[in-house]
Order: C-alpha cells, then sequence, then structure tokens
C-alpha cells in the first residue's frame, strides 16, 4: 500500500438532524477527494459506550447509500465480544450494500465487557479474536464452511449472500501492544492505530510491525498502516483544544487525553504532526472530527491538501 490515503472519520455523536448530517458529510467527503469514510464501533461497557454512539456499521450503510467511490472502514469491531457468524453476516450484508467498498477493523478491546450479565462473552479475549477472524473468512469463502476451534465449532453452514469483495472485505487489525502487532501482521490485511494512544508511540510500533511482517514473510507493501488521529482545526490551538476537549476526554472518561494524543489548531500546524506520521511509515491517516462536522470537513480538505502537497 504505496500511495497516501487520507480519510475522515464519520460523524456518530450528533445531537440533532443526525440522518441529514450524515448523508452531508459523506457526499461531501467523496466530493472533495477523501479516501475513505470510517465508523468507530462500540459494544456495552466498552471505552466508548458511555456516550450517545450512534453505531458503527448502521452509519456505513447510511453513508454508502448516499456515495458511490469511497471506501467505508468500521474500526474497531470488539471481536471477543460477538458473535462472529451472525457478525460475518452483517459485514457481508454491508459489503454487498456498498459495492464492495468495506473494510473491516477488528480488535481485542481494551477491558473486559462491563456486565458479563448482559450475555456477553469474557475472557481469552486474544484466541476469541483469532478464532473469530477465522471465522468471518470461512463463512465468507465460497461454497460451505466448516471450523473446529476451541469457540467456535460447526461444519457445513452456508452464509449468503457473500461480500461483494471476494474472497472477503480486507480486515485490519488495531492493535498497540508487541505481541497485539505481531498478531496483526500474522493475520491481518493492515493496521490501524487508535486514535486514543499518542502519535510518539506511532514510529516503533511501526517498526515492531515491519519487523513481524518480515518475520512472516509478508509483502510489507501489501499491508495497510493507518492512524486514527482526533483533531480539530481553529484559527488557534488553544481554541481548538476548547472545542475538542469537552468532547473527546468525555467520550473516553480520560481527562487531559485530547492534550496527549489529539492534533489541535490552524491547518498548517495540523499538518506538520500528520506529515510525520506520514514519514513513520503511516500511508493511511484517519482524520477524526468531534464537533462541527460540517464545518470541520471543510477545514480538514485544506489540512489533507497541505499534507499531500509536502
Amino acid at each position: 500500500m504505496s500511495e497516501l490515503r487520507i480519510s475522515v472519520g464519520l460523524p456518530q455523536i450528533v445531537p440533532d438532524q443526525a440522518p441529514e448530517v450524515i448523508r452531508r458529510f459523506a457526499v461531501r467527503a467523496e466530493d472533495v477527494g477523501f479516501a475513505g469514510l470510517w465508523s468507530l464501533d462500540s459494544v456495552p461497557g466498552s471505552a466508548t459506550s458511555r456516550v450517545a454512539l450512534l453505531d458503527g456499521l448502521h452509519v456505513l450503510t447510511a453513508a454508502g447509500a448516499v456515495t458511490d467511490r469511497i471506501s467505508l472502514g468500521v474500526a474497531v469491531i470488539v471481536l471477543p465480544a460477538r458473535n462472529a457468524a451472525q457478525l460475518a453476516r452483517e459485514l457481508a450484508t454491508v459489503d454487498q450494500l456498498c459495492g464492495g467498498r468495506l473494510i473491516v477493523g477488528v480488535g481485542v478491546g481494551r477491558t473486559e465487557p462491563t456486565a458479563a450479565g448482559l450475555g456477553l462473552p469474557t475472557g481469552h479475549r486474544a484466541r476469541r479474536l483469532e478464532e473469530g477472524v477465522e471465522v468471518l473468512r470461512r463463512l465468507w469463502a465460497d461454497g460451505e464452511a466448516a471450523y473446529d476451534g476451541d469457540f467456535y465449532r460447526f461444519a457445513g453452514v452456508t452464509l449468503g449472500p457473500k461480500p461483494d469483495q471476494r474472497p472477503g472485505p480486507p480486515v485490519w487489525f488495531g492493535a498497540g501492544s508487541p505481541p497485539a502487532l505481531r498478531r496483526a501482521a500474522r493475520l491481518g490485511d493492515g493496521w490501524l492505530a487508535a486514535g486514543s494512544s499518542t502519535s510518539s508511540d506511532f514510529p516503533e510500533q511501526v517498526r515492531i510491525l515491519l519487523d513481524a511482517l518480515q518475520e512472516a514473510g509478508r509483502d510489507q507493501d501489501a499491508f495497510a498502516i493507518g492512524k486514527r488521529v482526533y483533531i480539530a482545526v481553529e484559527d488557534t490551538r488553544r481554541r481548538a483544544r476548547e472545542r475538542l476537549t469537552p468532547v473527546l476526554d468525555a467520550m473516553y472518561d480520560a481527562p487531559g487525553l485530547t492534550e496527549r494524543v489529539a492534533i489541535c489548531g490552524p491547518p498548517e500546524a495540523c499538518a506538520e504532526p500528520l506529515r510525520d506520521l506520514v514519514t513513520a511509515g503511516a500511508r493511511e491517516l484517519l482524520l477524526h472530527p468531534m464537533y462541527n462536522h460540517l464545518e470541520q470537513l471543510e477545514a480538514l480538505a485544506t489540512v489533507a491538501a497541505l499534507v499531500r502537497d509536502g
């Protein structure tokens, strides 16, 4: 994946007129040349479940219905807390409806879901993730599917319709720790660093990932490397942080998070650290606004142009 892609995060915290805002945002993002539209996934008890966040797959479906070319990604689905067989069908449907534009992000999640009483699986998250990815791919493949694992066991199962992309949508891993990065290199089609991780961590994570890809004998150029960035564009850095902090810190219930991880300020001040991420190895920049989405989208188009121009 050698050519730089710059994508944007879809509105999901939308107090008013959500359908209209999502439609206008998606159409405009495609018109101004962004490569992709991404949504956040959330399950009960996850880091982002404390806010009124519209469901990631449904938001993608709404965006896909009004666009034609732009890719659609969800990051990251906490796969250990999902039924992979049912999820395979849902993702195949989204890929069919959008004409084969879906990218599927998966991860273990940062903590266990807070309520096993809600019926969500707990424990053995890494193994559940690995088996879940294999189940997705088995069910997306042609013909009947079979699998014999620790958590999933089935034979003679068919899934229809299949995804529009064959043999299925690319699966990108959300990962931060060295073991998780090595798992991504072994099993994934790409890696997307979390928006809640700092840009300063990114170069070392890329190094670990590239070493793991080499050890696994995989083609580094065919493996997607991306970074989600929470961003606010205003006339001054102070104003941008004042606007973003109440939203982002509250979403993660993490005071000081905006100061640690977000990029804030005028367009050129935002473009500079994004260029540093590209130099460190990012081939997909996912710029994620969190307020005044339509106005921020226009500002992000300016930032993206500055990044591309170097």
